[in-house]
């Protein structure tokens, strides 16, 4: 009776009795363990500790709180800028035309309406729904971080100097590179790697926003010919006809000459 009471008292604390002796780092150098025989009866025996270490393992829950991590909410995982006009200057006074154009691509279609924002891209036709304030807010930005280099009013003067020839305009503005042929050959700059980020001397003019790449020509002519540039578009046909007076050539002359020879064994591609 005393031996089940023993071992009833004994077996459900779960721990290693150790010897009070240590070794000299501290482990105790024998353990008193139990065992139990068939008759019942219950011996301790001194066995030497050759894992130089005793485990306690204990059922006691630990009081202490565990740390939490706080939640992060949807808008803290998206750590994109909403875009804006606040945030298209800073990004320009910076000189940070990379992100600049990634804003003002966002801008456009925001400007678009709902359609166009659930798409991810703008049709042509959509253009209309930008108000001319908006769109000359925009330009005007560009214009200002580049000493005039910049925008889409620029973009449409060097447009309408190449007769609203988008192949001879992509050339001028630079978004085609002339290839290292015999032949007068060109192809379109590789996206974004190959285009220029930097203003330096050699950028060519009108080379940024790169609009083109939201839905093809459609969408830059709308943009290029948006109410919002009338008074550009006003400035450069007096130009024209300044320097119609001056060569005695007008612009329909031009309109009648022949395409090199390049330009016209080439096929557009505006997929950029």
């Amino acid at each position: 009776m005393a031996n089940t009471s023993l071992q009833s008292f004994l077996l459900p604390q779960h721990h290693s009795f150790a010897s009070t002796g240590g070794s000299h780092d501290g482990s105790p150098s024998t353990l008193l363990k139990l065992s139990t025989n068939t008759s019942g009866s219950i011996s301790f025996r001194l066995h030497p500790n050759t894992s130089r270490s005793v485990t306690t393992t204990s059922t006691t829950n630990s009081s202490a709180p565990t740390p939490v991590a706080p939640a992060t909410s949807a808008a803290e995982e998206d750590s994109s800028p909403a875009p804006s006009l606040d945030l298209l200057g800073r990004q320009l006074a910076a000189g940070d035309y990379r992100q600049a154009d990634e804003t003002t691509r966002a801008l456009i279609i925001d400007l678009a309406g709902e359609s166009a924002r659930r798409r991810g891209y703008v049709f042509f036709s959509e253009v209309q729904f930008i108000s001319a304030e908006d769109l000359h807010a925009i330009d005007e930005l560009w214009k200002e971080h580049s000493n005039g280099k910049f925008g889409y009013s620029v973009q449409r003067r060097l447009w309408e100097k190449s007769q609203r020839d988008f192949t001879r305009f992509f050339i001028r503005v630079g978004w085609m590179k002339k290839l290292d042929t015999e032949v007068e050959q060109y192809n379109y700059r590789a996206f974004p790697d190959e285009f220029m980020w930097e203003m330096k001397d050699d950028t060519p003019e009108g080379h940024l926003p790169l609009t083109n790449a939201l839905r093809g020509t459609q969408l830059l002519g709308n943009i290029l010919t948006h109410p919002a540039f009338q008074e550009e578009n006003q400035e450069d046909e007096a130009a024209a006809a300044a320097e119609s007076a001056t060569t005695g050539q007008t612009k329909d002359d031009n309109k009648g000459r022949e395409r090199p020879k390049f330009m016209r064994d080439f096929k557009p591609d505006y997929s950029f």
